[in-house]
């Protein structure tokens, strides 16, 4: 991938697509569950594949870029979030959560019972997500549905294993919590 990479650097439209092709849904995903809005998922893939063209001279290891297009695109979600914050403070109206999209019917055609348990499951996610610093979050998205080693998150967010360790270790405990607590009402 170093070479492919190296290429466009160099200015090579075939090679910056085919890294487009390799992590566009990838980071897609990775937004998505960051964010919740798949509107703004999909703007700020955009967003980040953008920027990582303009960037991409800059990148000085080229055996690097997949951390960098990670961090790159936690750091799109970030200021999304820090100006919607921002919105939403002088905003009266309440809108829907950066999460709710978890909640959406997309598994309604199974069978009934399972649609209603997917439904609750997803309920308890969203909560359990909703509860997550911003810092949990994106090392448990990454870990849990990225299915990052300990290493690549670590490198993704700039912060050591250790600590990277730790959070995963407490964002799952909130989720384990969460999901006892479900469990425990439902007897």
């Amino acid at each position: 991938m170093a070479a492919i990479v190296k290429r466009a650097q160099q200015g090579s439209a075939a090679d910056f697509h085919a890294l487009y092709e390799l992590f566009v849904k990838r980071i897609y995903n990775f937004i998505l569950r960051l964010i919740g809005s798949k509107e703004d998922a999909e703007d700020l893939t955009q967003e980040t594949f953008l920027k990582v063209h303009r960037e991409l001279k800059k990148l000085r290891d080229p055996k690097q870029f997949r951390y960098w297009l990670y961090r790159i695109a936690r750091n799109e979600v970030y200021q999304k979030l820090r100006r919607t914050k921002k919105v939403s403070e002088i905003s009266l109206e309440g809108e829907e959560g950066p999460l709710d999209w978890l909640l959406a019917d997309e598994g309604m055609d199974l069978h009934p019972e399972r649609a209603f348990l997917s439904q609750e499951l997803n309920e308890i996610i969203l909560c359990a997500l909703r509860s997550l610093t911003p810092k949990y979050r994106d090392v448990f998205v990454l870990a849990v549905f990225q299915k990052m080693k300990y290493e690549e998150i670590s490198r993704i967010v700039g912060r050591s294993l250790l600590s990277v360790k730790t959070d995963i270790y407490r964002a799952r405990l909130v989720v384990k919590d969460h999901v006892k607590t479900y469990l425990g009402r439902q007897r």
